[in-house]
């Protein structure tokens, strides 16, 4: 099944305004959180658990277990701050899926859009190269240039 570009084609624009707000909200959260964020490099990443759902389900679990139970907590390992961690991994891993599903959104767009101007720099340069075959004055170097700029060769299958 291929996307229907119809409704984009009709104007569903997104404003240059909307976009410099847009990016202005990420710089924002971007400072707000800069200070409590942790940036791994691959080999930690690989030795860490990534917690998820489920996880986090355990981790609760155990929490609360462990309240209760304060003599079953292994004494080399310090208690203090579990809870807040507990806390803090499940409104990072809420944030974290709101910005993973706005990444698809902006990704999905951008495909749309990116093809619909493909569509029209496509038409374009077919135009210029027929002109620039016809010998109308000024294609040539036009054409050349645009050739010259072209992605690598790769079949562009519209969406319709």
């Amino acid at each position: 099944m291929t996307y229907n570009l119809d409704k984009h084609r009709r104007g569903n624009k997104i404003s240059e305004e909307l976009l410099k707000t847009a990016q202005s909200k990420l710089d924002e959260l971007t400072l707000l959180l800069e200070p409590c964020l942790v940036s791994l490099k691959e080999p930690d990443r690989k030795h860490l658990v990534n917690i998820g759902t489920e996880s986090i389900e355990f981790l609760k679990l155990s929490y609360g277990i462990s309240l209760g139970n304060p003599e079953l907590f292994p004494a080399f390992i310090k208690a203090s701050g579990f809870g807040e961690n507990i806390n803090s991994t499940y409104e990072l891993s809420r944030l974290f899926d709101k910005i993973e599903d706005l990444r698809y959104s902006i990704s999905d767009t951008k495909t749309v859009i990116g093809n619909l101007a493909m569509e029209k720099a496509l038409a374009f340069y077919n135009n210029l190269k027929i002109a620039a075959r016809r010998d109308i004055p000024g294609t040539e170097l036009i054409y050349k240039e645009l050739k010259a700029a072209f992605p690598p060769r790769r079949k562009y299958k519209l969406l319709e």
